[in-house]
C-alpha cells in the first residue's frame, strides 16, 4: 500500500482554518435552530420533498468527497477533497438552519447540523491520518 504524503504547510493551514470554520458555523446553527424552535409551520410536500433531495446530495457528496480525499496519494488533491467534504457539511448545517426557521422544525433541523458535525469531524480524522513531514 503507498503511504500518503505529508501536508505541506499552506495545506495544513487551509485546512486548519476551514476545519475552524465550518465548525464554528456548526455551532451558531445549531445555537440557530435551538432557538428558532416555535409553532410549527410545515412545508408544502413539493417543497418538503425538494429540501429532503437536497440534504441526501449534500449528504452524500459529503462521504464521497472523503473516501476519494482517502484514497489519494498527494497531499493537494487530498486537501482539495477535504475542504469539498467540509463545505457540504458547512451546507448541511446551514440546511438545518433555513429548515428551523422556516418551519420550527428545530429537531429536524439540529438532525442535518449534527450530520454536518459528524462529516466534518470524520473529515478531521482523515486529516489527522496523514503522516508527519519528517525533519532532515
Amino acid at each position: 500500500m503507498i503511504r500518503p504524503s505529508p501536508w505541506p504547510e499552506a495545506a495544513k493551514r487551509s485546512l486548519a482554518g476551514a476545519r475552524r470554520s465550518v465548525l464554528l458555523a456548526l455551532l451558531v446553527c445549531g445555537v440557530g435552530v435551538l432557538a428558532a424552535s416555535g409553532e410549527p409551520r410545515p412545508l408544502t410536500g413539493t417543497s418538503d420533498s425538494l429540501l429532503t433531495t437536497v440534504v441526501i446530495v449534500l449528504a452524500v457528496g459529503a462521504v464521497v468527497s472523503r473516501q476519494v480525499a482517502i484514497r489519494r496519494v498527494r497531499a493537494e488533491p487530498r486537501a482539495r477533497w477535504l475542504l469539498a467534504t467540509y463545505a457540504f457539511s458547512a451546507a448541511l448545517g446551514f440546511a438545518g438552519l433555513w429548515l428551523a426557521l422556516m418551519t420550527g422544525e428545530s429537531l429536524r433541523g439540529i438532525g442535518y447540523v449534527v450530520a454536518g458535525a459528524l462529516f466534518a469531524l470524520a473529515s478531521w480524522r482523515v486529516e489527522a491520518a496523514t503522516p508527519k513531514r519528517e525533519s532532515g
